[in-house]
């Protein structure tokens, strides 16, 4: 089994020189895979918008980033930084926010960037929770879930066919052509992110993977379950999905092994904010947390 990490957080550990050393480093303590979330805007308060992970994480509070003038990056640009800096490890977004995108330009972005990289792009995406962001990006919060099924296919299409034609809601186009092509002749994995029911039906139809977030071990098997019946319903091999779930600092040796037996088949480590900055710290925490994550992984 293997794991990624995400070490990007906000304010110092958000900077490019962070996102470039952490990336390197993580390479180096055998992490697969170099993950950054997504937002293009933080604000004072959220009237609209309950934060749905609240109480996921102890360090992080409600709303999770409570100063909004820490620095933020953005995360194709983080992506694209961290895969300069690196030779093989992939690079992900944890996830990206779809409905606030223009499809055909992150097609092309992601293309470009795939290309570029040989082939180690994932995008990790998800329809939001922030209704305030929506809002002032001008993305419209009701017809969130619809327009990233919708942008998904768009952009599928444009990295698969020549004279690509899509005739979507919100998106058209015809005798189109997008080069160059991501590296891998299947195109760019897309691992949708969520919790919900409505989540899993989405990969379940046109997902490469799932990204749980607050998957507790205890229900795993259920979810992981519920997920293939899903995807068997859609006439999808439910074998070839990427699950992979979100653990943490305390999660133990024997919850890896549980999560592993219910069905997940990688693991994402959340390190945000938690790391030293100076190389010696970084290299020293990414190597223990290799020895305690990566090389557990790899017996399972």
């Amino acid at each position: 089994m293997k794991v990624g990490i995400c070490t990007v957080g906000v304010g110092p550990c958000s900077t490019g020189e962070f996102i470039r050393r952490s990336a390197r480093a993580a390479e180096k303590a055998g992490f697969a895979s170099f993950w950054a979330g997504d937002h293009v805007l933080l604000f004072g308060a959220y009237p609209e918008s309950p934060y749905p992970y609240a109480g996921v994480n102890p360090a992080w509070g409600d709303p999770p980033i409570a100063d909004p003038r820490l620095p933020l990056y953005e995360p194709v640009m983080a992506m694209a930084w961290a895969a300069a800096a690196t030779e093989t490890i992939e690079v992900g977004s944890s996830i990206l926010i779809l409905p606030q995108r223009n499809p055909v330009v992150l097609a092309k972005e992601l293309s470009v960037l795939d290309e570029f990289s040989g082939g180690r792009v994932v995008l990790g995406a998800g329809v939001g929770w922030c209704k305030e962001e929506m809002d002032a990006i001008g993305s419209d919060w009701k017809t969130r879930g619809k327009r990233t099924d919708e942008y998904i296919d768009a952009m599928r299409t444009l990295w698969r066919d020549d004279a690509a034609q899509f005739d979507g809601p919100t998106v058209q186009f015809k005798d189109a052509y997008m080069y160059p092509r991501p590296a891998r002749a299947g195109g760019i994995p897309i691992m949708i992110g969520g919790d919900t029911e409505i989540a899993q039906k989405r990969v379940a139809r046109t997902g490469d993977g799932w990204l749980a977030f607050n998957l507790p071990v205890d229900v795993a098997p259920t979810r992981v379950r519920r997920l293939k019946e899903l995807t068997r319903e859609a006439g999808r091999d439910p074998d070839a999905l990427r699950i992979s779930v979100a653990v943490f600092t305390w999660t133990e040796p024997d919850e890896l092994k549980r999560y592993r037996d219910a069905g997940i088949t990688e693991f994402l480590l959340f390190k945000c904010n938690e790391l030293p900055l100076d190389d010696a710290g970084l290299a020293d925490a990414l190597g223990e947390a290799s020895r305690k994550y990566v090389e557990l992984a790899a017996g399972l």
